[in-house]
């Protein structure tokens, strides 16, 4: 008992220490919070607080659930990952274009002016991207093109943009245009589809071992896979990183690679961690056999242009082997489930507006023809496939699966935002608010919060995209009736910019915006056009059902459904909605 209560005191004492020192940490940082003179909101527990990220939204949600105050409250509204996309527009609509967030760790700054946040990318060296968020990106080595700061930073940018050039983007082309195909035809062959989300991963993760690592895998629908097949053991690996990646930057990878483990599924973490690492070793030493034999000089995967590029480089510049590994996981990350997760959004969203599918399929059918997907030619018909692209932006612009943090790193930094200039402390987190300044009806007009990608389409004498006017919306969608009235079904059409550049950041913008952002857009395009062109689909109709019911449920359905899993945005739980995929008569 004495000991028992030994223990019990060195926990209290440690506990009470720590308290004391959270609360002198938050009362600065509320004191340095002040001079930026804007609303402030306190939360007692950092966002990044790396226990916390583990439990952070069942303990708000239980808390939630108290009466009054106890319920609602700063904490329960502001201190959970993801609370921005409950909370909609709301905080900046009560507080302005800026407010701050302070915690025990951090200042963070929440901005939702366009222009304050294009004038910070251009002021890229004030504003550094805060490279700590991304450091558990190199779990499998780096520092990689998401964590390096300074020289190293552009070096592998340099590399990285050389890559992926117009070649890959090619192969990219044929692969996902193929891929896409196979999915749509395994599709049609289902009475009801519920493996949208499953399968658009692997189309996905097929693409991108096609343009990393010249490994080309033929399509696998989600219960025929072989759980034996190289594609399926690479995706296994990858895609359990990928939802425990909370628990890997938590605990990082080599705890869940010890044998004592009590619980089976950190086994199973470990053993995809060390596949991971397995399966780039080999590819990055059989790559560089090649290459310093001289039989991989005409290799273009981005694995062997990596290895080569660096190989060129002067000593102390070139790429170490772990840098490469890392560098090849984020790759993989970035462009592995934000496409997935982006895709299953709007095959969800075509479900419930036919009429859109329709307007899509003409455009296709007027570039594309009949002709056989192997004689669809990069060059030629992915520039004019511009309602593909709209259907990308709008979805994008409604479901942004990551945002960036940006800091002031060690200098004090002057921002005007609207009429106030801002003087913002040294090591403040800056978080541009993609929610507000993409959804807003200031920027976009009545319909901001709809999913309308006819926004984006004009004729060539239109500026900006805007207020929707290709549809006749009834209820919130479309239907498809002798009022509703095409326009533009000729190659005038042109893809329309944002009301400014600050009011779309689907890849960030400045220097350091996404250097995949091409190879993405080739990617979606090549997919939707195969899955679209032929095919069409549609909600599983329940009993008693009617049509324009069911669009309506799927509606819902996405809007209640989604929430962070992990680290991105995403739709939790897809194949809760079955769909019909058919041909198009």
């Amino acid at each position: 008992m004495t000991s028992f209560l030994r223990i019990l005191w060195v926990f209290l004492v440690l506990g009470t220490i720590w308290l004391s020192y959270s609360g002198i940490c938050l009362y600065l940082n509320y004191l340095e919070a002040r001079k930026i003179g804007v609303p402030i909101r306190i939360i007692p527990i950092d966002h990044l607080n790396k226990p916390w990220l583990l439990v952070d939204r069942q303990i708000t949600s239980l808390i939630r659930r108290l009466p009054g105050v106890l319920g609602n409250n700063n904490f329960t509204r502001f201190n959970y990952r993801g609370w921005h996309e409950r909370d909609g527009l709301r905080s900046h609509d009560e507080m302005g274009e800026a407010f701050v967030l302070v915690s025990p760790s951090h200042i963070w700054l929440h901005l939702a002016n366009p222009d304050s946040l294009m004038n910070m990318y251009r002021r890229g060296k004030d504003f550094p991207r805060w490279t700590e968020i991304t450091k558990m990106l190199d779990v499998f080595g780096g520092p990689t093109i998401a964590t390096a700061s300074g020289e190293r930073w552009r070096t592998h940018r340099k590399l990285i943009s050389a890559c992926l050039n117009e070649h890959c983007n090619g192969v990219v082309w044929s692969e996902a245009s193929m891929l896409g195909e196979e999915m749509a035809r395994y599709w049609a062959m289902k009475r009801t589809i519920t493996s949208v989300g499953e399968d658009t991963r692997t189309v996905s993760l097929h693409i991108l071992s096609k343009a990393c690592f010249g490994q080309s895998f033929a399509f696998e629908g989600h219960d025929e896979r072989s759980a034996t097949s190289p594609a399926a053991s690479f995706r296994f690996s990858l895609v359990t990183i990928m939802e425990n990646a909370l628990l890997i930057l938590a605990l990082g990878p080599g705890f869940f690679m010890n044998p004592w483990l009590p619980f089976p599924s950190w086994r199973k973490l470990g053993e995809a961690c060390s596949k991971f690492k397995r399966h780039m070793t080999y590819l990055y030493d059989q790559k560089l056999h090649a290459l310093n034999g001289g039989s991989a000089e005409w290799d273009s995967t981005l694995i062997a242009s990596l290895v080569r590029a660096s190989l060129k480089m002067e000593d102390g510049k070139c790429l170490a082997a772990d840098e490469i590994y890392g560098t090849l996981f984020v790759v993989s990350f970035a462009g592995h489930d934000t496409t997935a997760h982006v895709l299953t959004y709007a095959i969800f969203y075509l479900a419930a507006n036919p009429f859109v599918q329709s307007w899509l399929s003409q455009e296709l059918r007027r570039v594309l023809g009949d002709k056989p997907r192997s004689e669809w030619d990069y060059h030629a018909d992915f520039p004019k496939l511009k309602r593909c692209m709209s259907i990308l932006y709008e979805t994008l612009r409604l479901k942004t699966p990551v945002a960036e943090v940006k800091w002031t790193g060690e200098n004090v930094q002057s921002l005007q935002v609207g009429e106030q200039t801002l003087t913002i402390p040294p090591k403040t987190l800056v978080v541009p608010s993609y929610i507000y300044v993409q959804k807003h009806s200031r920027f976009w007009g009545p319909d901001a919060q709809e999913w309308r990608p006819e926004r984006w389409i004009g004729e060539s004498n239109d500026r900006h995209a805007g207020q929707s006017r290709l549809m006749t919306p009834q209820n919130g969608l479309y239907e498809d009736n002798e009022h509703s009235k095409i326009i533009g079904d000729d190659e005038s059409e042109v893809l329309l910019t944002p009301p400014s550049r600050g009011n779309f950041l689907g890849w960030s913008e400045g220097a350091r915006d996404c250097p995949g952002k091409r190879f993405s857009q080739v990617e979606w395009v090549a997919i939707l056009a195969a899955l679209f062109r032929d095919w069409k689909v549609q909600p599983s109709l329940q009993e008693n059902e009617t049509h324009i019911e069911a669009q309506a449920r799927v509606m819902d359905f996405i809007e209640k459904n989604t929430d962070y899993g992990g680290l991105l945005l995403q739709l939790i739980h897809p194949e809760r909605v079955p769909l019909v995929w058919s041909p198009r008569t």
